[in-house]
């Protein structure tokens, strides 16, 4: 089963160590008691999500994948980060968990041959778990 989420128009970022005390209602999402801000990314135009899923060893496992087009790449050096996405209804989701596995961020740059190619970086933010993407509540 594949959904494809569509329209993302902000994307955030926290270290994951900050999102310890957060609660994970199982089916319904997460509640944020985070004590930090979350950072805004700069992008170039709308985001997306793609969330697939399969069974591994008799468990459930979500691939969650954002992509985002930037001016330049996203390097978070030894830190591991956890996203917060913003749909254009303003529905907010959250992509990773204060525990291991962490989001592993891959950049990848375009230098086209026509004038009027696209160019910039391609960061594609990859998630793979027993925890899929989890619904922000309030």
């Amino acid at each position: 089963m594949i959904h494809i989420i569509n329209n993302i128009r902000k994307v955030e970022c926290i270290e994951a160590y900050h999102l310890q005390h957060s609660d994970i209602i199982a089916d319904r999402g997460v509640f944020l008691n985070v004590y930090q801000q979350f950072e805004k990314i700069s992008t170039i135009g709308l985001s997306s999500v793609e969330i697939s899923d399969k069974i591994e060893n008799n468990q459930r496992v979500f691939t969650t994948k954002l992509t985002m087009t930037r001016c330049e790449k996203l390097l978070p050096g030894s830190k591991k980060y956890c996203f917060k996405v913003t749909t254009v209804t303003g529905s907010e989701f959250l992509i990773g968990s204060a525990d291991k596995p962490y989001p592993v961020i891959e950049n990848s740059e375009s230098f086209p041959s026509a004038p009027g190619g696209k160019s910039g970086a391609t960061v594609t933010v990859t998630y793979t778990s027993t925890i899929p993407m989890l619904a922000i509540l309030d």
